[in-house]
Order: structure tokens, then sequence, then C-alpha cells
């Protein structure tokens, strides 16, 4: 790809202002109530964690909230960084480019801001997304700008962050494999935990659909065997360790969708039972979607969970 086409698709698809984004989201249920205790954590400051297995929308949750904000505060930007091992605190602060610090030093010209010290500087909202996840060393980076609303910038100086200052952590439950211990001087800054859990099922229908494109179209006799599909890998605690997200509903509803337009338009040969379609696209689609407990084969979990809900 050339420099200029770079560039020009570039500017085509920067999200320039997060108030405009379409973010679509079902609000029912736990995410009614997850999205107040967020807005009562802005108004008191206090910063909250929302805590739940991965797949239960924490992250959307959390780009509408501060979409919510961006209208409310103009210029108000959202800042996320999601964590793993290799995370350091300048990944959190900054940094400084190394061509420029020859030239001319430690200046401000020569620093790189990150995505912590933007939301900082411009009160917006900084989404530490899987923070369980992230060594304490880098944890530790959050102490003061969550206790003194400060920071320190190694050769610059400390600054004060804005009064609109919003933030909020995000993590999957301590069990799961992959995960650190929060430290506790981290856990006693945070002073609300939101817990998110797979949704129930009026709700999760509700978000399979609005994930529909509009020329899909699903029967809802269709959706309630995809729901069973799923929810029959969240009963199934002695072999899985981590069960199948909304996500994957989502996907096997698409593939789906999109068999049935194609019918529709006579571009396949025969029309499929519904069964014998589902239990196909089922395997390719929970293959990646759950984990099984270690010794378990992942087949063997599949098979058993299509026999069970398709009969197939």
């Amino acid at each position: 790809m050339s420099k200029e086409n770079f560039s020009k698709l570039f500017k085509e698809r920067l999200i320039k202002d997060l108030s405009e984004e379409q973010i679509d989201i079902v609000l029912s249920g736990q995410y009614g109530k997850a999205l107040e205790l967020l807005r009562d954590a802005e108004a008191t400051g206090l910063f909250p964690a929302l805590v739940g297995p991965p797949g239960v929308g924490k992250t959307i949750l959390c780009r509408y909230f501060a979409s919510l904000r961006a209208k409310e505060n103009k210029n108000k930007g959202f800042y996320w960084l999601t964590m793993d091992e290799s995370i350091k605190p300048s990944n959190f602060i900054g940094s400084f480019d190394p061509a420029i610090t020859l030239q001319k030093g430690f200046v401000l010209e020569a620093f790189n801001s990150g995505p912590l010290l933007n939301a900082m500087l411009e009160g917006g909202t900084f989404l530490a997304n899987e923070i369980n996840r992230a060594t304490e060393y880098s944890q530790n980076t959050l102490l003061e700008p969550l206790e003194e609303a400060s920071i320190g910038i190694p050769h610059l100086g400390r600054i004060k962050a804005d009064k609109d200052f919003f933030f909020i952590c995000a993590m999957n439950p301590e069990e799961l494999s992959g995960t650190h211990r929060l430290s506790e001087a981290l856990k006693d800054r945070i002073k609300i935990w939101i817990q998110l859990t797979y949704p129930e099922k009026s709700t999760e229908l509700d978000i399979i659909r609005i994930n529909l494109p509009e020329h899909f179209e699903i029967e809802e006799s269709e959706l309630e065997i995809i729901y069973s599909i799923i929810e029959e890998t969240r009963k199934n605690k002695i072999d899985i360790e981590v069960p199948a997200s909304v996500r994957a509903g989502i996907a096997i509803a698409k593939l789906l969708g999109r068999r049935r337009l194609l019918e529709k338009e006579k571009k396949v040969k025969e029309k499929e039972s519904v069964y014998v379609y589902l239990s196909e696209i089922a395997r390719y689609v929970l293959l990646g979607s759950i984990k099984p407990k270690p010794g378990v084969k992942v087949d063997n979990i599949i098979e058993s969970i299509i026999h069970k809900t398709l009969g197939a």
C-alpha cells in the first residue's frame, strides 16, 4: 500500500468524535444497572471495575458510557489499553522519540504521550482492559493517578489530571488462567465493583438480534436453538473451563443468516434442514469458543453438545 493511499484511508476511517459514533448496545437486565452504576461512580468521583468472564460486553459498555460522556462534555476522549505481561509503564504514559531526543534532548517535543496521559490531560475516560493480566509492576503505574490525580513524566515533571478524568478497569474472574492478582494497593483505590455474568436469555437474544445485518433473516425458533447450543456449554462445568460467550451465538446466527440469504437468492442448490446446517456451523464456531479443562478433548465436548441440542 502506498503512503498516499494509507494516508487517505486512515483519515477516512479515523474516529474523530466519539459522541457521533454509532454503538449498538442492549441495556436491559444487568447492563442497564451496570450503566447506572458507572454514572453513579462518575458523579461521586469513585473509580469502578467491571468484572466478568470473556464476551459478556464489558468493553462495549465502557465505549457506550464514554460516548455519553463525550456528548455531555465536548472533546472528552476515550482511551484504552488491553493488558498482558508485556505492558510496561511507558505504554500507559508515553515515551521519548529516540531520533528527536538525540537531536534536542529530553524535551516535550520529543515526547509521544500514551493513552493514560492523554485521558488525564483531556479529562477523558481511560479503560484499563484486562487489568489483572498486567504484572504488579505495571499495575503500580496507576496508583498515583487514582490516588492523587497526578502522574510524573520522566525528565518533564509532574502533571495534574483534568477534573473530569475518569478511570475504569475491566477484568476476568481471578480463577481464569493467565490472570494475576490485583495488588492490594490498587484494589484499595477501586471502590465500585460491578459484576457481570452471562446475560439472561431474553437479553442475550436481543444482543444477537441487534448484531445481525439488516438483510439477514432468522426465525425466532432458530434463535432459540442457537441459544440452547450456547447455554449447554455453560451448563457443562465438569468438562469446560471457559464456555461459549455471547460472541459465539452472534457468530452462529450470522452464518445461519448468510445461509438463509443464499437460499432466498437461489445461490445454493437446495435448502438444508436447520438442524443439519446448525450442527455443521456450530462445530466451526465452538471449536475456538470454548476452553476445555485439562485432559478433556474439545471435539468430544462439541459432539456431545450437538447431539444433545440438535440430535445430530
